[in-house]
């Protein structure tokens, strides 16, 4: 009894059930599904487009679609980002629709300025869809958390995004686990990533982020490592971020890279089994025969040197791309023999062994000897970063081509 001990017990219960807050018959709104396009930014990805590019800068080009879209999606997109809007690619989106303010609206027009040359347009008005943060990554994720949960406070659904240095992703742990808890829905970009932002060194590298991400309820990780992949997930993200809970609805993290990269030539939009595979977390580039004795799992970034390693070894080696190392644990922890990955390695021979790389730490993928009964030989970045070079720093810790030729020939 909520009122227990009261001296004037049913008066009180009378004032709370007369309140103006419980008189409708729910504070829990239901928004409309907002239409999500089918090719989110055409520019992006397919066999004529642009071959060697990072997963950072497909995202930037998706946002940058949408902001010269009529879509109903593109006018609910809030950005937000903790002073680093520029080095996460969301100018283009921010030079298109501006930055939100609830003051007088202010021009910022590059082209008319007298004496300044800036590629910006920062425009502020009340119609904005930025905003922009001090460093200040919980901050960030605070107000995400509160935006994702526009549909159910006021029945309208705006798709936060936010950006943040992949390191900082730990800075925002508190809020990001009370956001997942509230079930709000927004998307978390974390780049650049791992140690292939190399010169910068050891604070602006991560190594435990995949872990983070995957250890969070409530929030799908996706680690891609081309252009067409980002857009699909951020596809996939949108309607997730739109779905109920009991149809998989949650929040999205992309962990993305700068580091540029040559892109596969295929039409990845019209091959629905490849998407269906990119979504489930992970697909065969080269599937295992009766003869295979190693199989090369990679994630990410490494993807060149993964596929330089295959390509070196031949034939008897298969090669496997895990996009969502979260999606593949949780799904094998409730399907078991019947779950994607398990679907995957059973192709793979029994007494073959099972190379994983990735630019992160290795117990991310190193689970994955479980599923089939497989050894697994894994690589990846344990120590803080040092700063140097790509080439330098993926030989120093081991996940160039050839630590992976070398773990293949064991």
């Amino acid at each position: 009894e909520p009122f227990a001990g009261m001296q004037y017990m049913q008066a009180a219960r009378q004032i709370v059930q007369n309140a103006p807050i419980n008189s409708v018959p729910s504070r829990a709104h239901v928004a409309d599904k907002v239409p999500i396009p089918e090719d989110l930014a055409p520019s992006v990805g397919g066999s004529s487009k642009k071959k060697v590019l990072s997963t950072q800068m497909a995202f930037g080009a998706v946002l940058a679609d949408l902001s010269k879209s009529k879509e109903p999606l593109a006018d609910r997109i809030l950005t937000a980002a903790p002073d680093v809007a520029s080095t996460t690619n969301l100018t283009p989106f921010i030079n298109k629709r501006g930055v939100f303010t609830t003051g007088e609206d202010e021009h910022d027009d590059f082209k008319i300025i007298q004496g300044v040359s800036s590629m910006y347009n920062w425009a502020k008005s009340g119609k904005g869809q930025h905003i922009e943060l001090g460093i200040a990554e919980n901050n960030l994720v605070t107000l995400l958390a509160s935006a994702g949960l526009s549909a159910e406070l006021f029945g309208h659904r705006i798709f936060p995004i936010g950006t943040l240095y992949d390191p900082f992703v730990a800075r925002a742990l508190d809020a990001l686990h009370y956001g997942c808890y509230m079930d709000s829905r927004f998307m978390l970009v974390g780049t650049p990533s791992g140690i292939s932002l190399a010169p910068e060194g050891g604070a602006h590298q991560s190594i435990g982020t995949p872990l983070m991400g995957a250890s969070t309820p409530n929030l799908l990780t996706f680690e891609p490592a081309y252009a067409d992949e980002v857009k699909l997930m951020m596809r996939h993200g949108f309607e997730m971020m739109q779905a109920p809970r009991s149809e998989g609805g949650c929040s999205i993290y992309l962990r993305l890279t700068t580091r540029q990269i040559e892109q596969p030539d295929r039409d990845l939009h019209s091959d629905g089994n490849l998407q269906s595979d990119i979504l489930k977390g992970g697909y065969w580039h080269q599937a295992p025969t009766a003869a295979t004795k190693h199989a090369i799992v990679f994630c990410g970034v490494v993807a060149p040197e993964a596929r330089a390693a295959h390509t070196q070894l031949g034939d008897s080696v298969a090669l496997l791309q895990i996009t969502s190392y979260d999606l593949l644990h949780l799904d094998w922890v409730r399907k078991s023999s019947s779950s994607h990955i398990s679907q995957l390695l059973g192709l793979v021979p029994a007494a073959a062994k099972l190379v994983v790389v990735m630019d992160g730490h290795p117990l991310t993928l190193s689970w994955i000897g479980s599923v089939c009964g497989h050894c697994v030989l894994p690589l990846g970045v344990q120590d803080f970063g040092q700063a140097g070079d790509i080439p330098d720093l993926y030989r120093h810790y081991g996940i160039d081509t050839q630590a992976i030729v070398s773990k293949c020939r064991l």
